[in-house]
């Protein structure tokens, strides 16, 4: 897997100072897309880069194990604070605010003749506004499957450079830099690109980019795999990855073969009813 453009071009926009970079993980992400997107985090932190990593849902205790999990984040943002009222089309006459020594005054006017009822209990505060100047998902088919890190920030995503990394070959690649291989796993491919790039790599990193490679490849079992997963397998080893003992879990939809490697859904015959009762054979005799 030749990654040397995309690594060349990575390492051009890692290039300036005091960068902000915001990795981002979909809802569907599973374990390998989760140690994938911490071990890129780690080695971006090694390289002495402001990094954040979120990931919209609490992680299964299964994946405790990963070095930096207590580094995802489930909101980006917050410069911006907003306030949002329950709205009925129409309602609002008016809308304007005040300054009244150190208090800042919001006034909205409901429109005569209306049915609004404004008060604290349809009031709603959230904070929102990414600073990124580098944005890296991993797993995500389109900017659409990151779901609110996208919706609520999309003013500023669709202005940052996207480094738009996946192993399903089904992504639609709305990246800047797009490296979407049908690989065994989206660990390979953080791995590929970090060997490729020459980014940092120690024994943290190393381990959790050898279990997204177990879980993704399901123990090196998927047809996707080829001999640079085990080239990337051993190149971690090498690196100081820890084996764990075993690896046993539920796949996630997203570690199941992908797109032409998918297997298919068909239903197992059903055994005879008296399949598991005893059995007499009679033999026959030559006359």
């Amino acid at each position: 897997m030749d990654l040397t453009v995309e690594a060349q071009a990575i390492n051009d926009l890692l290039k300036g100072a005091n960068q902000h970079i915001t990795i981002l993980l979909p809802e569907s992400a599973g374990r390998d897309s989760v140690a994938a997107g911490l071990g890129l985090y780690l080695s971006l932190m090694q390289a002495e880069k402001t990094v954040k990593i979120a990931y919209p849902k609490a992680p299964t205790v299964a994946w405790s194990h990963l070095v930096g999990i207590n580094k995802l984040i489930p909101q980006i943002g917050g410069k911006n604070f907003i306030i949002s009222l329950d709205y009925i089309e129409g309602s609002i006459e008016k809308v304007s605010y005040n300054i009244e020594g150190n208090k800042f005054n919001l006034v909205i006017e409901p429109r005569p003749g209306t049915a609004a009822d404004f008060n604290e209990k349809n009031v709603h505060f959230r904070a929102s506004g990414l600073t990124a100047d580098l944005v890296i998902t991993i797993s995500a088919l389109t900017l659409e499957s990151l779901g609110s890190f996208y919706t609520e920030n999309r003013a500023v995503i669709d202005q940052k450079p996207i480094v738009n990394i996946d192993a399903n070959p089904n992504n639609k690649q709305q990246g800047k830099i797009n490296i979407v291989r049908p690989a065994s796993a989206n660990s390979e491919l953080i791995a590929s690109l970090i060997k490729s790039a020459n980014l940092p790599i120690n024994s943290d990193i190393a381990s959790n980019l050898y279990d997204g490679l177990l879980a993704g490849s399901r123990n090196f079992s998927l047809p996707v795999v080829t001999a640079h997963t085990f080239e990337m397998a051993a190149w971690l080893l090498k690196n100081g990855a820890r084996k764990r003992m075993s690896f046993t879990s539920t796949p996630s939809p997203e570690e199941l073969p992908r797109g032409e490697f998918a297997a298919g859904n068909e239903e197992e015959a059903e055994l005879p009813p008296d399949w598991l009762k005893p059995k007499i054979f009679k033999g026959s005799s030559l006359l």
